[in-house]
């Protein structure tokens, strides 16, 4: 019925894929595909892995709740369960890996927030996924004075992104260039991508390429089409203190902040739309104290001192749902679906064409360490050539041309 969004299968010649982009999403597919027994190869521009969106100290791990069941929060229910799921069979093995299962608060601040939060009571849900709490209960488990009431997610928490990535290629035992500075890439006569530096020399080849690179995921000619919304963010973290020590959990409110880790507490992050550069700036880190002053005003003044942490660049796709799949040959769809403005749904439409070997994960937003680990496991699968019933239906929901096939439906 949607043959836009049907996969052909492949058939590779070895199975070899280029990943740009070592960040949450380049090392999720790349541990993905190396344990469906893939040679992974990852190129990152930067001089270490995991430096820029996932290079902050500490980010949350949690679900995305709405009031009515959505298939935005179906998404993510799938995604926490599979990403908290797979850091636990990590750990198991040894992999060190420094992540704090001590629950999230979300704050229900706001007359809407508090709406939902009463309509969330009515649904009974599972008590071990969320606990809607009154004030006293959400201080209680906080251990700090709270004045909101909130969500309650028992088995979120925080983890520090670099130990992650890390761990994620340690054990896919797969090649990783740093200071990679690439510029293009092309298709060749012998069914392999070329991956191109500025100089316009060949840093490597590979059948399959998957693009993992946040920020750039649209840089290249084969991938301009993807709609991404770009989004400046600074983390700060102040030290601890005998009053801070007594915060549990990590709290969300309009951002987060966590309990004391390497003896600070993380917090922020701003959220700017219009940016000229990317830099720490003491401006946003008063920003982000006075938006704790705002939501926990007695941990707010509790901290003598604060200090600038990371700051980077987030993009998102328009719905903000990750892009997760093949990039579609975008003649072919504009050629062959046009007439999807005429509404007919009788007629039969061809399969979908798309670039041979070249796939995305990216447009993840602020929500890349919750979903990540989802939308690779469906992916590897698919370049695998074996995708579940589960991982088929997400991807289509994930489908990279899903902006392009609304364009092609509105004429």
């Amino acid at each position: 019925m949607t043959p836009w969004f049907d996969y052909p299968p492949q058939q590779w010649q070895q199975k070899h894929a280029i990943v740009l982009g070592a960040g949450i999403a380049g090392c999720q597919i790349s541990w993905h595909l190396a344990a469906l027994g893939w040679r992974v190869t990852v190129l990152e521009s930067q001089s270490m892995i995991s430096s820029q969106a996932s290079g902050n100290l500490a980010g949350i791990i949690s679900p995305l709740m709405s009031a009515k069941p959505s298939p935005t929060e179906r998404f993510y229910l799938e995604a926490f369960a599979y990403t908290t799921k797979h850091l636990e069979q990590l750990i198991a093995t040894g992999a060190n890996i420094e992540w704090f299962d001590c629950g999230v608060l979300q704050l229900m601040h706001s007359e809407r927030d508090k709406q939902r939060w009463r309509t969330l009571q009515s649904r009974n849900l599972n008590p071990e996924l969320i606990e809607c709490l009154d004030r006293q209960q959400a201080s209680k488990v906080s251990g700090l004075n709270c004045d909101y009431p909130a969500n309650y997610f028992p088995s979120a928490g925080f983890i520090n992104p670099e130990s992650w990535c890390k761990a994620l290629i340690k054990a896919a035992a797969c090649e990783v260039i740093t200071g990679c500075k690439v510029s293009s890439m092309s298709y060749t006569d012998n069914d392999f991508w070329s991956i191109y530096d500025s100089a316009g020399d060949i840093i490597t080849s590979a059948e399959v390429v998957v693009l993992s690179n946040g920020k750039n995921l649209n840089q290249f000619t084969q991938s301009g089409e993807l709609h991404l919304s770009a989004v400046s963010g600074q983390t700060t973290t102040a030290s601890t203190n005998p009053f801070s020590a007594h915060l549990k959990c990590a709290i969300n409110h309009e951002g987060y902040i966590t309990p004391s880790y390497q003896e600070k507490h993380v917090f922020g992050a701003t959220f700017n739309r219009e940016f000229e550069k990317i830099c720490l700036d003491r401006r946003s880190d008063q920003q982000n104290l006075k938006q704790l002053a705002d939501h926990i005003p007695e941990l707010a003044e509790s901290f003598e001192t604060i200090e600038s942490s990371h700051v980077s660049v987030r993009s998102a796709s328009p719905d903000r749902l990750p892009y997760t799949g093949g990039l579609p040959d975008i003649g072919f769809y504009n050629k062959h679906y046009a007439s999807l403005k005429d509404g007919n749904r009788n007629r039969r439409y061809p399969e979908a064409q798309y670039l041979t070997g070249l796939f995305t994960l990216g447009g993840l937003g602020s929500r890349g360490l919750t979903s990540s680990a989802l939308c690779a496991k469906a992916l590897s699968e698919l370049i695998d050539n074996q995708p579940s019933t589960e991982s088929l239906s997400l991807l289509k929901d994930l489908h990279p041309s899903r902006f392009l096939v609304r364009q092609l439906k509105r004429g």
